[in-house]
């Protein structure tokens, strides 16, 4: 017993320093994307944004339509105030472009990017796009002269995050050291400007975001989180939350949100294509069957983007390998306006998953007792954990699921490897030790139960039947008989008897000289031990005459008669013996008491005598014959006995 729990132990343990270990290195982080992925599009395919976040995309359609008017892509800038006047007609409450103005529109062109500036500042709700990123220092697209420039004093005062208590946890070396900003006219005209950049994850799809990002001490927020800050606006930076007004955004220890995503065909973009037809018609003065309505903007946050192949900005997300960036950001907003956040894994969840993973399968594994219990518990764990992850993202939350998920498989396949393999050597010690005492169907139920009879074997109490057969005048018939001849009468007598033995689920002890003995109700348990030791015993003396012929036939000059006795009582079973050489035994009083009921089948003349304890036993099935009371060498009490009544 010691054994086994070290063992589980060790197995457990071992498992939960290799779970950890892996998990602390980020190597279950591209498994765990692709759970993540799949509770993505399982809960989230069919959600959609708050009504007042709109989109409008750059198509491909778009593209095509425009290339008359605006000439391939990127248009000239003059054709975005086009889109902002028709906006402000609608009354929208803020426009946000997710397409990047940040370098002059070459020579003569300059007159679009003013057209746009001043198309921005009559809006006065526009918000344009920065990058702020890091660039390694070896990369060669960079020198190090332009890394770590200071932003403009201007823009900081502009458009740095106001009222902010704490500071964004950053790991020594990631700090960021580049930007790209709007155009100059765009900088003094915008009402925000905000980072539109977005790291992907280790296996190239974006999830995350941190919604503030940081320069040189400087905080700005990305674009998603942009209309929802005003100079006002307290923020709150925690370890676990970024606090804004009344939002609380949960953020990994990395200062990551997850974005809950939202499906593009959730969204109903609107193609600007559309729109440019739509304010054509609107200049001309016809204002009926309209392709968009202008006044379907009214209040709303708009979102630019694009999603033509040539625009470039398709993003891989855990709902779609083609998705427009510009979707991260208005499901970003819509988490902000729904109060719709997901929070990230708790890691004291992931460890103590690890924990019970690794320790739990190896504990039932090696002591439960039947095999689908071992079997199906692993199973059932995995299935039971796994749908508290996918029901937990249902409302927002992450569990890590593959950590659990390789403990739990490591530790079982270890933990069945290790039984597997001792069982297969206990059932071959089992099965060594009764195959040559018992029949091949109690062979069977022994093995199917090995355990049991594992433990039996280190010496049990139990009530059994005991025979005790042996041949009359074997000493006088040694003496006359040649040697060979001997071995040759046992080998055939003992053939018979040990079969007649084995056919009455007996277990055959031993041979001793001439004699045999067996006895029944062990290892395997029988309510009528004592009703086969009986009928077998008769048996046995029925079969000497086959014994006689046959040994006649090679010539045999004596013939063979047997006695038998039989008593049933408790006694000590198990391996008895020395280190060296054990038998698998009974020892007590009831055998010796069988062994003195065959010596006196001489004095009564009746091959069978049994106590009163097997005739107890048997009484209701068997008729017996009383043959009177006895008192046998080594026990005080006489002892009633009896033989088998023969039919008339």
């Amino acid at each position: 017993m010691k054994k086994k729990f070290f063992i589980a132990l060790l197995i457990a343990v071992l498992i939960f320093i290799a779970t950890f270990t892996l998990f602390s290195f980020g190597l279950f982080e591209k498994p765990e994307y692709f759970v993540y992925d799949t509770k993505a599009k399982l809960f989230r395919s069919d959600k959609v944004p708050p009504g007042e976040l709109k989109v409008i995309l750059v198509d491909d359609a778009s593209l095509k339509a425009l290339e008359g008017v605006a000439g391939r892509w990127p248009w000239p800038r003059a054709i975005w105030s086009d889109l902002l006047e028709f906006l402000s007609m609608g009354g929208a409450r803020a426009v946000l472009f997710d397409i990047m103005f940040t370098e002059r529109s070459p020579g003569q062109e300059s007159a679009n990017d003013l057209s746009l500036a001043e198309a921005t500042g009559a809006s006065g709700n526009i918000y344009h796009s920065m990058v702020i990123n890091r660039w390694a220092a070896d990369d060669d697209r960079k020198t190090n002269t332009e890394l770590g420039q200071p932003l403009p004093v201007n823009f900081i005062e502009r458009y740095a995050v106001r009222n902010v208590t704490g500071s964004l946890q950053m790991r020594p070396g990631t700090e960021n050291n580049d930007f790209a900003l709007p155009i100059e006219p765009l900088l003094g005209t915008s009402k925000g400007i905000a980072v539109v950049e977005f790291p992907p994850d280790s296996d190239g799809v974006l999830r995350r975001t941190k919604p503030l990002r940081a320069y040189q001490g400087k905080l700005f927020p990305v674009l998603g989180l942009a209309p929802f800050l005003h100079d006002a606006s307290p923020v709150l930076i925690g370890p676990d939350a970024i606090r804004i007004d009344d939002r609380s955004i949960p953020v990994d220890r990395d200062g990551n949100y997850i974005i809950n995503m939202y499906d593009i065909n959730k969204v109903a973009p609107y193609s600007i294509g559309g729109i440019f037809a739509s304010f054509q018609k609107i200049k001309q003065g016809e204002v009926e069957d309209l392709i968009v309505n202008p006044e379907e903007f009214k209040d709303s946050i708009v979102f630019v983007g694009a999603s033509a192949v040539g625009a470039k900005d398709l993003k891989p997300t855990p709902l779609a390998s083609n998705t427009p960036g510009v979707i991260l950001h208005v499901s970003f907003a819509g988490n902000y306006l729904q109060n719709d956040f997901l929070r990230p894994a708790d890691r004291r969840i992931t460890w103590l998953s690890m924990f019970l993973g690794a320790f739990l399968t190896p504990w039932v594994v090696f002591y439960s007792k039947r095999f689908l219990l071992r079997a199906a518990f692993p199973v059932a764990l995995l299935s039971l954990y796994i749908g508290i992850s996918f029901l937990a993202f249902r409302s927002n939350v992450i569990v890590d699921a593959v950590p659990f998920i390789f403990s739990t498989v490591a530790s079982s396949f270890l933990s069945f490897g290790y039984v597997s393999f001792t069982e297969a050597a206990d059932k071959r010690r089992v099965s060594h030790l009764f195959t040559q005492y018992v029949s091949k169907d109690v062979l069977n139920e022994v093995l199917h139960n090995y355990k049991e009879y594992q433990k039996a074997s280190a010496g049990t109490k139990v009530e059994i039947t005991v025979l005790f057969s042996d041949i009359r005048g074997f000493t006088t018939m040694s003496e006359t008989t040649p040697p060979e001849k001997i071995v040759e009468m046992l080998n055939v007598h003992f053939s018979v008897m040990a079969d007649i033995i084995l056919k009455r689920k007996g277990t055959i002890d031993k041979y001793i000289g001439d004699a045999i003995m067996a006895f029944w109700g062990a290892p395997v348990r029988s309510a009528d031990h004592a009703e086969q030791a009986v009928l077998a015993g008769q048996e046995m003396v029925d079969a000497v005459r086959e014994v006689n012929e046959t040994l006649r036939s090679r010539g045999f000059e004596h013939e063979v008669r047997i006695g038998v006795g039989i008593n049933t009582g408790t006694v000590t079973l198990g391996e008895i013996g020395s280190e060296k050489k054990k038998n698998y035994t009974i020892v007590g009083d009831a055998v010796n008491l069988a062994s003195r009921l065959e010596s006196i089948t001489k004095e009564y003349h009746t091959p069978v005598i049994f106590s009163e304890f097997t005739q107890e036993k048997i009484k209701d099935r068997i008729d017996c014959k009383l043959l009177g009371n006895v008192k046998v060498k080594g026990r005080e009490q006489p002892v009633t006995i009896y033989t088998v009544e023969k039919s008339p």
